[in-house]
C-alpha cells in the first residue's frame, strides 16, 4: 500500500489525478492517516453501513442497470435475500 501512495503522491500534488479512495476506517488508520502527505490529498467521508432496507432501496434503483449489462432477469426476491444475506 505505501509503495502505491509513493507512486500517486507527486500526480495527486500536481493536481494531475482525480481520485477517489474507499477503505476501511482500520485501513485509514494503519495506512493512510499516519502518512501525512497523502492525507493531506484526500477529504474524508464516512459513510455508514445502509440498512437492509436502504440497500434494498439502492439496489432497486440500480437493478434495471445490472439487468440490461447482463441480459438476466433478477427478482425481487433475490434482491431481498441478497440484501439480508450481505447483513
Amino acid at each position: 500500500a505505501g509503495d502505491a501512495a509513493n507512486l500517486l503522491k507527486p500526480a495527486l500534488a500536481r493536481g494531475e489525478l482525480s481520485t477517489i479512495a474507499a477503505t476501511t476506517w482500520k485501513e485509514y488508520k494503519k495506512y493512510i492517516e499516519k502518512d501525512a502527505a497523502l492525507t493531506r490529498r484526500f477529504q474524508v467521508v464516512k459513510l455508514d453501513e445502509p440498512s437492509v432496507s436502504q440497500a434494498s432501496d439502492i439496489l432497486r434503483g440500480l437493478v434495471g442497470v445490472y439487468e440490461k449489462s447482463h441480459q438476466v432477469l433478477i427478482s425481487d426476491e433475490a434482491l431481498c435475500a441478497a440484501c439480508e444475506l450481505s447483513a
